[in-house]
């Protein structure tokens, strides 16, 4: 074999490794289609309307404490413990039944299937004001929460206790995707009227700021794909040890080819 040809093989080899090394940008860069300025955002969180299982958190406040206690159900929150009160939040909450009930002490069953929680509010409010004077009502969602599977660092259920969670600040939560994610190929699995359907989205692309699947809604389920060539793609220092050991080893059969 003339010095040539193994010259041009080992350059070869270098290039295909390189090459085997590399993820196209497109596809683990978030919203790279975007240039400098501003463009439309989904203005406001959908609103949530209640569904069978739900949890809801009812508080009832009136002038009189005593009135108040027969009200609501005594929970021994900890403000001091995040994870106690989420647990409070979940076994003092008010289930809503098969029925599209919940059953608030002194007051009884009330319809609220459907509802958002501020029509929620309105008729826990309404029910309230036949028992005390001048009543404040605070509803609350206790049981929002998400799944995330798939190419991700920290993968599983996470609840939440705020409005407005966005995809990204999911994939935040998560602890973003791994190095073999594909951004462009993300699915929501969202429940609608007790059905579910799938949905895919590309989240490197803008556009997802402007879509229904911005905001999160609750039991969302989120799975990212991984690469196409997830086996066969290493990090860049991988590549470049990999790649400095081949040619030092095909250099040296070179070498001993050349005596």
């Amino acid at each position: 074999m003339s010095k040539s040809k193994i010259v041009f093989f080992l350059k070869t080899l270098l290039i295909l490794l390189v090459v085997q090394g590399c993820t196209p940008m497109n596809k683990i860069t978030y919203l790279n289609d975007s240039q400098l300025g501003e463009w439309d955002v989904s203005p406001v969180p959908p609103k949530h309307h209640l569904e069978i299982g739900d949890i809801l958190m009812v508080k009832v406040i009136s002038r009189n404490e005593e009135s108040n206690d027969l009200f609501n159900i005594e929970n021994n929150t900890n403000s001091a413990n995040p994870s106690l009160t989420a647990a409070n939040l979940y076994l003092n909450g008010f289930t809503i039944s098969q029925e599209g009930t919940i059953d608030i002490p002194n007051v009884g069953k009330i319809f609220v299937l459907n509802q958002s929680l501020e029509e929620a509010k309105e008729t826990i409010l309404g029910k309230a004001e036949e028992y005390l004077i001048n009543p404040f009502v605070v509803v609350k969602l206790a049981n929002f929460e998400f799944t995330i599977l798939g190419e991700i660092n920290i993968p599983g259920n996470y609840p939440v206790h705020k409005e407005g969670l966005t995809i990204y600040d999911a994939l935040a939560m998560a602890g973003d995707i791994t190095d073999y994610g594909n951004l462009a190929k993300v699915k929501i699995i969202r429940s609608h009227k007790n059905k579910k359907q799938v949905y895919h989205i590309n989240l490197t692309n803008t556009n997802v700021l402007a879509s229904e699947f911005y905001y999160l809604r609750n039991n969302d389920l989120i799975y990212v794909q991984p690469l196409r060539f997830k086996g066969f793609r290493k990090s860049q220092s991988q590549v470049l040890l990999s790649t400095l050991t081949t040619i030092a080893v095909l250099f040296n059969v070179y070498l001993k080819i050349s005596e």
